[in-house]
């Protein structure tokens, strides 16, 4: 599975793998699609490893540089081809506010919302991310105050956490509060996100999503 030149992102099926999907299709960039189909195993074959040694998807490889992990896939991919417009440039100040929220998407909302969701919760002081609770406040008390994360503005940050977001909610991981359903569905009305949606669920195949 050798990596194409030009971008290529190494997909599977009903899986996150539909935010950086999401995060290409914003961009307007033109790449290829390898499929990984994490239901049959494919991301833990050798030609996979090779790529990601994680054994996970999505993958980036552009141009030599292979890129993992959701959050620095699209961070990179919005400085190379949305800076100054998806990725706040260095000297704006919103760019510290933007990588934060960047980060939050992984670091805190994953672990907090799967862990509660299997009845797992950690006591704030023992986990780095937090708790549920505190996790659900922090979304919910700036978003009934911002329309987009950063601001008004619409960035990579609301692909990255607000894909991770819609899954969620989706799943019944995040409260169906009026505030983050808003939210959300300010998300779901963007071209970008319907044809990543499409790509990563297609109705033929699994319906609308049961996990991500």
């Amino acid at each position: 599975m050798a990596a194409k030149r030009g971008i290529t992102l190494y997909h599977s099926p009903a899986s996150r793998a539909f935010i950086t999907y999401w995060m290409l299709e914003e961009l307007g960039v033109q790449f290829d699609v390898e499929t990984v189909d994490i239901r049959k195993g494919d991301q833990k074959k050798p030609a996979y490893l090779k790529i990601n040694p994680a054994g996970k998807v999505p993958a980036l490889s552009d141009g030599g540089a292979i890129v993992t992990e959701t959050p620095a896939i699209c961070m990179f991919l919005a400085d190379r081809y949305g800076y100054g417009t998806l990725a706040p440039r260095i000297e704006d100040p919103r760019r510290g506010e933007y990588l934060r929220w960047m980060v939050y998407s992984s670091a805190v909302v994953d672990p907090a919302a799967e862990l509660h969701a299997r009845q797992m919760d950690l006591p704030g002081n023992v986990a780095g991310f937090g708790t549920y609770e505190d996790m659900v406040a922090v979304l919910e008390g700036h978003l009934a105050r911002h329309k987009y994360l950063v601001g008004d503005r619409f960035t990579a940050a609301d692909v990255a956490l607000g894909g991770e977001i819609s899954m969620l909610l989706y799943n019944r991981k995040l409260p169906d509060s009026a505030v983050l359903t808003d939210y959300n569905a300010r998300l779901t009305a963007r071209p970008a996100y319907h044809r990543a949606s499409d790509a990563t669920w297609p109705a033929h195949l699994f319906g609308p999503p049961a996990e991500a």
